[in-house]
């Protein structure tokens, strides 16, 4: 499909059953006006308001939410997220009940699962395994009938990690993929929950190019830009700490030709990171490095606005705007569709810039 060319969309809103994860029924209690956030600076990752002119029966099950596109004849349906939905308020008027349900993505249920008795995970065990188990379950821990999507790794623990009652299973499962190098869980449109490898921002090849010197430009043109580079640090201490051993590490940014070095700079920006598993101090030393290099680099950011376009979050976007002599690549980070006609996207794009 040519998301380019003028397109009709409409809306379908389902009820999908919560156990099986298939459409059951479809909802037309919704109106116009609602929209989906998608920001990867969340644990949950995506979530949303549905304004309804009538409650819906939904009881515990999930709502998905589709969009449909005529153009040429054809029509062409993509599935934007399955949720789980709360109606907190709604306002009554005579025979009428109109209110606004909120939506989250399917995260929200391990976000909500704490674990109900102390956990010990033993050294040596392979990191995402454990933390695939987290979800779809295994001695003494209970499934929560979610699907689940992992890229495979070796990365084992080095000491044992335990954690208390009351910890959230996505906590727990975040602070596992870290260990081993992946982003935080994330979760696609139709509700499975995904493990992925981390990849630098800086290495990813823009997947999607907006100009404004093309035919057709997407994007409007107002575009906010923000550079900010006032708390990028110059120190960076980690500390290590178990019931067998603890190692303090510290770097710091004297490079002369930095503007963020601490002779530049004319004080100390620190930085605190405490580290649950490393092996040893020289570890640890190469840990605090690799973080005040990260950290090293101002956040560049622009928020544009475009029609609606397939694509992921964490994809590279490239921004070329001729007409203000602007040009960026960066990472998208959020983005918040309208569910309206027009679909319009708000964007933030945000990019590392080495200093």
């Amino acid at each position: 499909m040519d998301w380019r060319s003028e397109r009709i969309s409409t809306f379908r809103y389902m009820r999908t059953e919560r156990t099986t994860r298939q459409d059951v029924e479809e909802l037309d209690c919704f109106e116009e006006g609602g929209s989906i956030e998608y920001n990867d600076l969340t644990a949950i990752k995506v979530s949303g308001s549905l304004p309804y002119i009538s409650l819906p029966e939904i009881g515990n099950d999930y709502i998905r939410v589709y969009s449909r596109h005529l153009q040429k004849g054809k029509v062409h349906e993509v599935l934007h997220g399955t949720f789980i939905a709360s109606a907190p308020s709604s306002v009554l008027n005579r025979k009428s009940r109109k209110g606004s349900l909120d939506i989250y993505s399917l995260l929200q249920v391990v976000q909500d699962a704490s674990i109900s008795e102390p956990l010990s995970i033993p050294k040596s065990t392979k990191a995402v395994d454990f933390a695939v188990t987290m979800i779809t379950g295994r001695a003494g821990i209970k499934a929560l009938g979610l699907a689940v999507q992992s890229d495979a790794s070796e990365a084992e623990l080095g000491s044992d990690w335990v954690y208390d009652i009351g910890t959230s299973r996505l906590e727990i499962v975040n602070e596992l993929l870290a260990f081993a190098g992946f982003r935080n869980a994330d979760v696609d449109a139709s509700g499975t929950i995904r493990m992925l490898t981390y990849t630098n921002p800086e290495d990813l090849s823009p997947t999607v190019v907006l100009r404004d010197d093309e035919p057709g430009c997407m994007f409007a043109p107002s575009v906010k830009h923000e550079l900010d580079f006032f708390s990028v640090p110059n120190v960076f201490i980690a500390v290590m700490s178990n019931a067998e051993e603890s190692f303090v590490a510290k770097a710091e940014n004297t490079d002369a030709t930095s503007i963020y070095s601490k002779q530049a700079r004319g004080r100390d920006i620190v930085v605190k990171e405490d580290v649950s598993d490393i092996e040893s101090q020289t570890a640890l030393q190469a840990f605090a490095q690799r973080r005040l290099s990260e950290l090293s680099s101002s956040v560049e950011s622009v928020e544009i606005a475009h029609p609606y376009l397939p694509y992921d979050m964490g994809v590279g976007m490239q921004l070329v705007y001729t007409e203000a002599g602007f040009e960026m690549a960066g990472v998208v980070v959020k983005r918040v569709l309208s569910l309206t006609p027009a679909m319009t996207c708000s964007v933030s794009i945000r990019r590392f810039v080495r200093r």
